[in-house]
């Protein structure tokens, strides 16, 4: 029987308890890929991260589960694996910032690791430029969001946004619309291949620094996500589009509210308004447990 160490962090807070939990496994080279998927569902987690020696120059190999399916790139995953690998001295470790390069299946993922008394106190993971795709329809954002159409935002429209992962966003009229989102498992299947999974937020306007959002994804196994990185930067890239985010400036994105994990992350965008280049999102780690898997033969 192989024992495998493993660490949980909460990724998006700066207290424990609260933000998105991830389970990092940092010595998992040899194991198959049904074994990493057999792991994250027994730790049920958003996801579950599985670190291998490098194969292309980075700093260490990530593979990214949820309970039931490999991710080729994550948010939270991302931050809080190379917060992790600088706190174990897997990587050379600097102050302030500490520079990890993960290999992900989306290619080299660079994550800035704030460091502060040789410890990682939070971190930033830069996405790609954005491609954005043609809005969805209005009545069907709203009909998959299990809402009417008077609860989507009168200004803009539904649009797919891929910073890594594609993201449809789906900006609502009210606070109170968001808290009634409920995603409608019949229609979710059939948006998500019209378009892409939906990510519906909630804003204060154009000048005011406020930003919730929700993420339910029910087809890959998580009822609610705590906080959604990947989500949070094509978001990032959309405001930056609409002139709710100047390039340059940071806004705070609240998810996480509505199931009592409150979370904070922290998005900006480089480039110009109308080239919208590296897409950063980002926030606080806080280490939570550390433990031992027993893997049967």
């Amino acid at each position: 029987m192989r024992t495998l160490r493993f660490y949980q962090v909460d990724v998006f807070t700066d207290r424990p308890f609260a933000g998105n939990p991830l389970a990092v496994f940092p010595e998992a080279e040899g194991l198959s890929a049904a074994q990493m998927q057999a792991i994250a569902s027994e730790m049920n987690l958003s996801e579950t991260t599985f670190v291998t020696p490098p194969t292309e120059g980075g700093d260490a190999r990530v593979r990214i589960f949820t309970p039931a399916l490999e991710l080729p790139f994550a948010g939270h995953p991302s931050v809080g694996t190379a917060a992790e690998l600088v706190r174990l001295r897997l990587v050379d470790v600097y102050e302030p910032v500490t520079r990890v390069v993960l290999e992900l299946d989306v290619g080299p993922t660079v994550v800035d690791v704030a460091v502060r008394g040789g410890v990682p106190v939070a971190a930033t993971v830069h996405q790609r430029a954005p491609v954005f795709h043609a809005p969805a329809p209005r009545g069907s954002a709203a009909a998959v969001l299990g809402l009417d159409l008077e609860d989507l935002h009168p200004e803009f429209d539904p649009v797919p946004v891929d910073t890594g992962l594609c993201y449809t966003i789906i900006p609502l009229a009210s606070q109170r619309a968001l808290a009634r989102v409920s995603i409608d498992l019949e229609l979710a299947a059939d948006f998500e291949r019209a378009h892409a999974e939906p990510y519906p937020c909630a804003f204060t306007g154009r000048r005011e620094p406020w930003v919730e959002a929700r993420g339910l994804f029910p087809l890959a196994g998580i009822t609610e996500d705590p906080a959604t990185g990947s989500a949070a930067g094509p978001l990032a890239a959309y405001m930056a589009r609409e002139g709710i985010l100047p390039p340059g400036e940071e806004r705070v994105v609240l998810q996480g509210q509505q199931i009592g994990r409150p979370s904070s992350l922290i998005v900006s965008v480089g480039g110009t308004r109308e080239r919208i280049e590296d897409v950063r999102v980002g926030g606080a780690v806080q280490p939570v447990l550390r433990g031992e898997l027993q893997l049967p033969d």
